[in-house]
């Protein structure tokens, strides 16, 4: 049997399986946009796959670095799956007004610092912003790009970098968290997108969800002022909020807290 007729059993197989354990379409498209970012590519092959298990159509996009670096491997890891299509360039304004979310399970620093400034010069960024624009669920992977992950220092060496840099990037997912993209980590996308989506199974509109991990600790504030907008993102975010000494906490947003089990934690950090 040579290896292209086994390759065809293989997806047959996985297809049919898939079917069975639900990956039916019937939830939604899901225009999943994959950037440059490379870190977590595993977690989040893993995390798409489960999201058609549960019966969403995923519309994948490759900006051209994405396209470069893991493309066909991404395109082989959903082999056999069902409800996977590639969007057509020509087609993106159609596909994301009848989409039901954006989903991007691997965020760059390159597209975060052109989302946050508003630059759409590709089509990654053009279906991130325009998601925003027409008040689409937007849920976005910070994992890659977070200063405060783990493989900036075990993949990059970069131990002591400048606090001002630091503060920088923070201060562009505060603004892209600001825009209206809900920030999460890789490991846990899935989970935000059954939640903001309200179809996870047992779990009522406004409900936490059961299982809360943690991979990134905290998000700082800049603002004067906590909102239960804030408070929510970190939830979904498994984070804690760090907020400067003289910010307001307003009633709902702290009510919230309490709800979502919140560490709101009170110190400088300019």
């Amino acid at each position: 049997m040579t290896d292209e007729k086994l390759q065809k059993i293989v997806t047959a197989v996985i297809s049919r399986l898939a079917q069975q354990m639900g990956a039916d379409g019937s939830r939604g498209t899901l225009v999943t946009v994959f950037t440059g970012a490379t870190v977590a590519f595993q977690e989040a092959v893993w995390q798409v796959r489960q999201l058609i298990l549960d019966g969403y159509r995923i519309q994948l996009v490759f900006s051209q670095n994405a396209e470069d670096l893991y493309g066909q491997a991404m395109r082989d890891s959903l082999a056999g799956f069902p409800n996977v299509s590639f969007m057509e360039p020509s087609t993106w304004l159609l596909a994301l007004k009848e989409a039901h979310a954006v989903v991007v399970p691997l965020l760059s620093l390159n597209t975060l610092s052109k989302v946050s400034m508003l630059i759409a010069d590709n089509l990654p960024t053009n279906l991130i912003l325009h998601g925003l624009f027409f008040g689409k669920t937007v849920l976005v992977s910070k994992t890659a790009a977070h200063p405060d992950g783990a493989h900036w220092n075990q993949k990059f060496g970069f131990r002591q970098s400048s606090r001002a840099l630091r503060k920088a990037l923070l201060k562009r997912f505060q603004i892209v968290g600001n825009y209206g993209c809900y920030l999460t980590d890789t490991h846990m996308l899935r989970e935000a997108v059954n939640h903001f989506l309200k179809g996870e199974q047992g779990s009522k509109a406004g409900e936490p969800l059961k299982t809360r991990q943690k991979l990134n600790p905290s998000i700082h504030i800049f603002e004067n002022v906590v909102t239960s907008a804030k408070v929510r993102q970190a939830y979904i975010s498994g984070a804690d909020l760090r907020v400067s000494p003289g910010a307001v906490v307003t009633p709902l947003a702290r009510d919230l807290a309490n709800q979502y089990d919140v560490n709101l934690k009170k110190e400088d950090v300019t």
